[in-house]
């Protein structure tokens, strides 16, 4: 009988950045883009934001794949139910790692707020990541996801408190069947969790009208 088993590897990951990070900067922002996305295309809604105050980190997903057809353009995504425990593993390693990378080459004398967003699937591999305990954030977006289902709140509680949460969707998402907003906010609520929401009217994407909306609030 065939064994599983497994050892670790080293990964090239690619990631986009927008802005400039000077003393200047206000804000460093880290968005986690959904399944079936690249970083490259995912950023180009953030580079409405003001490059001098906004600095964007856009990280791509390690897992990529083609979409429908191998004449498409490859899409990536963060995770899949294969070998799950360790997918998840990799990518909270992986971006804590450039968490602190990028941390590393903020200046000494900026004060910049801390910004994790995650869209659609991304809300989960952020609430993975944030719950991690690495990573520090002045607010945390849940743009049309849910919060990772298997967190342990004993430990993750006391992180997201500190932070402020925003819950972010369109009226015409075709998941908003599958976010159940009434009965996510409940769940939210009995977390001690309660978020802004915002919404606007739009479908399963980061409209720049509400995008910058939430900037301006930060």
């Amino acid at each position: 009988m065939a064994t599983e088993q497994h050892i670790e590897v080293r990964r090239t990951a690619r990631f986009y950045t927008y802005g400039n990070l000077t003393e200047n900067t206000q804000h460093i922002l880290f968005a986690i883009h959904g399944y079936g996305e690249l970083a490259g295309k995912f950023i180009q809604p953030f580079e409405e934001l003001d490059p001098d105050l906004f600095f964007v980190i856009a990280p791509e997903g390690l897992n990529r794949f083609y979409w429908d057809s191998a004449s498409r353009p490859p899409v990536a995504t963060w995770m899949t139910s294969t070998d799950r425990e360790n997918e998840i593993k990799d990518y909270v390693n992986y971006l804590n790692q450039l968490y602190q990378q990028i941390m590393a080459g903020v200046p000494s004398n900026t004060s910049a707020k801390i910004h994790i967003l995650g869209f659609s699937q991304g809300v989960a591999t952020v609430t993975r990541w944030l719950a991690s305990g690495i990573a520090k954030a002045d607010s945390l977006t849940l743009w049309a996801g849910k919060i990772a289902h298997d967190l342990d709140w004993a430990k993750t509680q006391p992180i997201f408190e500190k932070v402020d949460i925003y819950l972010i969707y369109g009226h015409q998402d075709k998941y908003l069947g599958y976010l159940n907003i009434h009965n996510y906010l409940e769940e939210l609520k009995k977390r001690n969790l309660q978020p802004k929401v915002i919404t606007f009217e739009g479908k399963h994407e980061i409209h720049l009208l509400t995008l910058k909306e939430l900037a301006a609030s930060w």
